[in-house]
């Protein structure tokens, strides 16, 4: 056992003291000391003195040291570790992917432990000088929120219990992440997808804690990796840690099931309709929440707002790529299972692929319709629950009317998630894969900042309302989707014909 305890100590301090870690110490320590001196700087101007808990719980939970350094670096770090370990051989080795998993996390820990090391090293070493009070400082007695210690001496007695709990919180949401990335790996045995979902997750933290309202702190990120934040959104200290346990139960729960050849997510999609719809509402409720919009009409713009060749609003852009492209989403997901079922019999039932196809599309047709018939219903609905009027005019723009807005939404919408599936389609019938199609979406998804589409001639975010307040004609918008989607019928028909069908 001693040798083992040697080996594990002398691999912690090889890893520990290399370059990379060094220069992650040095980042680290110039970013501390311009925090540190925008503390004292508070503490001047507040004429009320701070000690070390204050400089600990600064550099602690410091939300964009934790969100854009920490965050990623773990995130990189427990994708690293999921591809490299997973060969057969050690599969065979191992005997389960339950013990794949508990074992990629051991090597995951060890990298945690060094950052944790390199991160209270240059903490101990900016406390110097600090004063040595033993509770909480009269600077964090304030009754404000200039610092993260002013925010949680209002939730906790003892500074110590908040950087234990702190510590907790953010240890069991890693290790729900790297249970998360694992699980998706085992499931999909792909790269792609699981280093896509690991940016993806990346980028919902930086975007969740910046444009969520306060009333969705329940998907707000950042309240289950900082204590404060968490504090802040549920109003208690309990309700993250409880949320982060839970789900790590569940990881736990999954893990016992998935030797045993029991697929829990393919065999109830309903969680991923039920999720979508939850998320969307999300969205059109934080769009009801502009407090520049006067009637349901303003509010109806704002919340579809997407694109605009004026600026680029990151909470709108995410808002379109939620309700537009999640929907692509589930469309991809029926594809997937209908490109999975299609063989020798149900070509000879349909006599064609061209058959196939249309009857497959015709069904998607019926499903757009009604999808945007809810998404005007519900957001207009929640316009008015919170207090809007119904007042049959547009105040943010008087040169637009309530037709040419109805216009746009249904008609140019409907042409552009007609041209999202096809375009969807097409790719994951040449790649054989749904995932690239997916990809695709999401790429093209640049043409939505400014000055990249300037003619409005790339087919992506042509239905936002953010062009007609441009004042761009809404005909023109429809006859540049037309024409995309009449060359992806050409491309499809093309295929049809000239390919040889791979069943």
């Amino acid at each position: 056992m001693s040798s083992i305890l040697r080996s594990n100590f002398k691999s912690f301090i090889d890893e520990a003291f290399k370059f990379r870690w060094i220069i992650l110490g040095m980042a680290l320590y110039v970013f501390g000391s311009r925090s540190k001196e925008q503390l004292f700087y508070f503490s001047t101007q507040t004429e009320l003195l701070i000690n070390k808990w204050d400089l600990v719980f600064n550099f602690l939970s410091n939300i964009y040291l934790i969100i854009y350094v920490i965050l990623p670096i773990l995130i990189y770090r427990s994708v690293s570790i999921i591809i490299s370990d997973f060969e057969y051989i050690i599969l065979i080795r191992l005997g389960s992917y339950r013990k794949w998993v508990y074992q990629t996390l051991n090597k995951f820990f060890k990298t945690f432990a060094v950052l944790v090391v390199v991160w209270i090293s240059v903490i101990v070493i900016l406390m110097i000088g600090a004063p040595p009070f033993s509770g909480w400082s009269p600077f964090s007695e304030l009754n404000e929120s200039l610092s993260e210690s002013q925010i949680l001496e209002k939730f906790i007695s003892m500074p110590s219990l908040g950087i234990f709990l702190q510590f907790i919180l953010f240890t069991l949401s890693l290790i729900c992440i790297h249970f998360s990335l694992s699980l998706i790996y085992v499931m999909s045995k792909r790269k792609g997808i699981v280093i896509s979902i690991a940016i993806l997750l990346w980028l919902y933290g930086v975007a969740s804690f910046r444009i969520l309202p306060d009333s969705a702190f329940f998907f707000d990120l950042s309240n289950y990796l900082l204590l404060h934040w968490g504090a802040i959104g549920f109003g208690n200290i309990w309700g993250p840690i409880i949320i982060v346990v839970g789900i790590l139960l569940i990881h736990i729960w999954i893990l016992g099931k998935i030797d045993l050849n029991q697929n829990v997510f393919k065999k109830s999609p309903i969680w991923i309709y039920i999720l979508f719809l939850v998320i969307t509402l999300i969205v059109l409720w934080s769009g009801t929440q502009e407090a520049s919009s006067k009637n349901v009409w303003d509010k109806f713009i704002i919340i579809f707002l997407g694109g605009s060749l004026n600026g680029f609003n990151l909470k709108a852009f995410f808002s379109y790529f939620i309700i537009y492209v999640g929907f692509i989403y589930l469309i991809q997901l029926y594809l997937q299972r209908e490109l999975r079922e299609i063989g020798y019999y149900k070509l000879l039932r349909y006599h064609s692929v061209n058959k196939w196809f249309w009857s497959w599309y015709k069904k998607i047709i019926i499903y757009i319709g009604l999808y945007l018939l809810s998404l005007s219903l519900f957001s207009l609905i929640l316009s008015f629950l919170t207090g809007s009027s119904l007042s049959f005019y547009i105040s943010i723009k008087d040169t637009i009317t309530i037709y040419e807005t109805l216009f746009h939404f249904f008609v140019n919408g409907y042409l552009q998630l007609l041209f999202y599936t096809l375009f969807v389609f097409i790719i994951a019938w040449l790649c054989k894969e749904t995932f690239y199609s997916l990809v695709g979406i999401s790429i093209l998804s640049i043409f939505m900042f400014p000055g990249l589409n300037a003619k409005l001639i790339m087919p992506y975010g042509l239905n936002s309302m953010g062009y007609i307040l441009n004042g761009h004609s809404t005909y023109y918008i429809s006859l540049v989707l037309s024409i995309w989607i009449i060359v992806e019928i050409i491309v499809i028909l093309y295929i049809f014909n000239k390919k040889d069908i791979d069943l």
